[in-house]
């Protein structure tokens, strides 16, 4: 049995009249009454009723209208989600992110854009570090990635810069420091600071003890953890300070202020990365909801 002749006995049955079912599937007549006599040989049953003017369905080829009308739905709904999914309208996407990257407002405004002209795309969301996600993506765990550090060995990947930020210090309202509205690296010296583990993001983690270094502070850590939430709940009980992008002002605790470093010219970039080869159209649509 195929699907071009349940098509076309489906149309027959329809306008019970070969005539007019040939016109409208633009098949001569011939042709069309003999697929219908193919099939009817095939399941060995007669499927009209042959009347003077037209046809009209038998029992058994009522039975067949009433499940070829649901095959032939099925077959239209698998033919619109392929091309649906091959246009980037259907279908799965990975994305992971940055912690700090929700602050800025630009991961939270893609995803909910995209969401919204793509509901049948479904985002799977995964928090991780940004070196984490160069690996991730390299393995092709993830689809997409928002990082402010990408691995140097990173050639197969590809990024678009979306927001530049500088690094100031966070600190609570109770520390003294609060009440300067523009610090230099000097201020810091007596400092302890919330930081976190070197190998959550080396890059970033040896070029602030350098600036550090360089301005005669060391770095007092007092307390680690993961996560820019979870260090900026510390810094809130006035454990200790800690370096923050500025975007951090969005999500900050009440008690906590972000003050400015005169003598701290660090900018960070947040990034969108994906593979160079990824022919996910899903992909490609997600990309151009993503603009600097």
């Amino acid at each position: 049995m195929e699907l071009r002749q349940l098509k076309y006995f489906a149309k027959v049955a329809e306008l019970e009249h070969f005539g007019q079912a040939s016109e409208q599937l633009n098949v001569v007549q011939p042709a069309l009454s003999r697929q219908v006599k193919q099939l009817e040989d095939e399941l060995e049953v007669q499927l009209f009723e042959r009347l003077p003017r037209g046809v009209r369905l038998t029992a058994a080829g009522r039975v067949l209208m009433e499940r070829a009308r649901l095959l032939l739905a099925e077959v239209e709904s698998i033919t619109s989600d392929v091309k649906r999914a091959g246009a980037g309208k259907l279908g799965k996407l990975r994305v992971a992110f940055a912690d700090g990257a929700t602050y800025s407002g630009h991961v939270p405004q893609i995803i909910a854009s995209f969401r919204e002209s793509h509901p049948d795309v479904h985002l799977e969301l995964i928090p991780a570090t940004s070196i984490e996600q160069s690996r991730l993506l390299k393995a092709a765990a993830i689809d997409v990635a928002f990082v402010y550090w990408i691995l140097q060995d990173s050639v197969e990947l590809q990024s678009r810069d979306l927001n530049v930020e500088k690094i100031m210090l966070a600190v609570a309202k109770s520390n003294p420091l609060s009440s300067k509205k523009v610090l230099r690296m000097r201020d810091l010296t007596d400092s302890r600071f919330v930081w976190f583990k070197r190998e959550v993001s080396p890059i970033y983690y040896d070029l602030m003890l350098s600036r550090c270094a360089n301005a005669g502070v060391t770095l007092n850590v007092v307390q680690e953890a993961i996560g820019e939430s979870t260090i900026l709940t510390l810094v809130s009980t006035d454990i200790g300070v800690t370096f923050m992008t500025e975007s951090a002002r969005g999500r900050k605790p009440e008690n906590v202020v972000l003050i400015e470093i005169e003598d701290l010219d660090i900018t960070i970039t947040l990034k969108c990365l994906w593979r160079k080869a990824d022919n996910n159209p899903a992909l490609a649509e997600f990309l151009k909801t993503v603009r600097p």
